[in-house]
């Protein structure tokens, strides 16, 4: 048996392999304000979400205004200007979406599916992991 602890992010082979739901051997426990996915929402939203970031990108308003200025006056400056804003609001869409993705992929959604065992607070995490492997170890003893 062996006690798995989150304490600020865990992610792809590791959400799986650390998944009490594999594994009947495993308890896992998280901090309050940790995450847990098969992916991180950055990388989520780079790879995943790509068409989902163009889409809001483009239909940002700042990109609006910029291609009518380009209609208007077809030039080099307006061209790289709306490149320009659409670089800088497709950076903004990704963090957004990436935000989204990790406030639905969060610990207290791998709590829901049987993944975690329990969240607690940072300041109780000592006390705890001491209670959890008193347990454990008596668990353990008695069944030997």
């Amino acid at each position: 048996p062996f006690i798995f602890q989150v304490v600020s992010r865990y992610h792809g082979g590791a959400y799986v392999v650390f998944s009490q739901q594999l594994n009947d051997s495993l308890r896992a426990f998280a901090l309050t304000g940790s995450y847990a996915s098969v992916i991180g929402g950055g990388p989520a939203a780079k790879v995943v979400f790509a068409r989902d970031v163009r889409a809001r990108a483009l239909a940002d308003p700042r990109v609006h205004e910029k291609e009518r200025a380009l209609r208007l006056s077809p030039t080099v400056e307006s061209r790289e200007a709306l490149n320009d804003v659409i670089n800088d609001v497709t950076l903004e869409k990704q963090a957004e979406i990436a935000e989204e993705f990790d406030q639905i992929h969060s610990v207290e959604r791998a709590l829901a599916v049987g993944s975690l065992s329990r969240i607690f607070e940072p300041e109780s995490m000592r006390e705890e992991l001491i209670a959890e492997l008193t347990s454990m170890v008596s668990e353990w003893a008695g069944s030997s």
